[in-house]
């Protein structure tokens, strides 16, 4: 099998290795597609050494759609043939699926519908599963939901996952997103270039935010948009801000669900969802991919395929 590896910060290097075999409660994936995330490329130029056991060599990815190529004992639900996709909890087990195979816990394993294909499915594989859990932690079944960074990969899915719930949502984006979010039924609050000015584009709405998913990290403009006793949730970083006015905070930390990989694939399958992709490279060009992410301004997944 080829693996993608770092063997130092900033460098990759593509390498041979044996097959790992799946143990009890594990399957074996054929991996057709694999996203990559800033998460992944911040592993690459060490950004995120500190938080990393050991030293280099360290494999990146985190979600997989493939086949299942084999299955290891006590696994019903699955089968080699299987299409799937999949969620590494890369920070708890360090296995990536930047590689031609991967073994993951069948438990992270969902099924994909024939019409949907690698690439889409690669797309949801973290950041749908992140918007969706996010949602859950939340918790609102009726009122208005604000949402930052609502065009990027949490975002994008998060609000159209919200207006499924029946939420209204105020989705803080760029102009440029404005078709996007208004065809997904949410109501644009513009977010100006100047990060600095970001609190005024939150002003017209604070106060009436039952709550706010915090895709984008703006941290505090996103608690004072909350109204008392409401909820903020954020998706990751170490700046989560201190509870106030009775406003519960949280930080979503996503685990691979079968079962939800599995519903989500099925949205996107019949339309439901979106599944953008901004681009696609064989695995040997990996560090281009990292750059693209790297460069931001994305819509869409970058997505290799070995």
């Amino acid at each position: 099998m080829s693996v993608l590896t770092i063997p130092a910060f900033g460098a990759t290097e593509l390498v041979d290795r044996d097959p790992a075999r799946p143990g009890p409660g594990e399957v074996r994936v054929r991996v057709e597609a694999a996203p990559v995330h800033p998460a992944d490329v911040w592993v690459h130029d060490g950004r995120l050494a500190a938080l990393l056991p050991g030293t280099p060599p360290y494999t990146p990815g985190w979600g997989v759609a493939g086949v299942v190529d084999e299955v290891g004992p006590d696994v019903e639900d699955l089968a080699p043939g299987d299409a799937v996709l999949g969620l590494s909890d890369w920070f708890d087990t360090f296995v990536g699926t930047h590689a031609s195979t991967v073994v993951l816990p069948a438990r992270a394993v969902g099924r994909r519908p024939a019409t949907l294909d690698a690439v889409a499915a690669a797309a949801l594989s973290l950041n749908a599963l992140t918007a969706l859990q996010a949602l859950d932690l939340i918790g609102l079944t009726s009122g208005t939901l604000g949402i930052t960074g609502a065009a990027g990969g949490v975002g994008g899915y998060a609000l159209e996952l919200a207006r499924l719930r029946g939420l209204d949502v105020v989705a803080l984006a760029r102009e440029s997103d404005r078709e996007f979010v208004e065809r997904a039924g949410a109501h644009l609050a513009v977010r100006p270039a100047d990060a600095a000015d970001t609190a005024k584009a939150l002003t017209a709405v604070a106060g009436r935010l039952d709550a706010v998913l915090d895709a984008a990290l703006l941290v505090g403009p996103a608690l004072a948009a909350v109204r008392n006793n409401g909820v903020l949730v954020a998706v990751t970083g170490p700046a989560t801000p201190q509870a106030e006015r009775g406003v519960r905070v949280e930080t979503v930390h996503v685990v691979g669900n079968g079962t939800q990989l599995t519903e989500l694939a099925g949205l996107a399958a019949d339309g439901t969802l979106s599944t953008r992709v901004a681009a696609t490279y064989p695995l040997v060009e990996a560090e281009r991919a990292y750059r693209a992410v790297l460069a931001g301004g994305l819509r869409g997944a970058v997505v290799l395929v070995p």
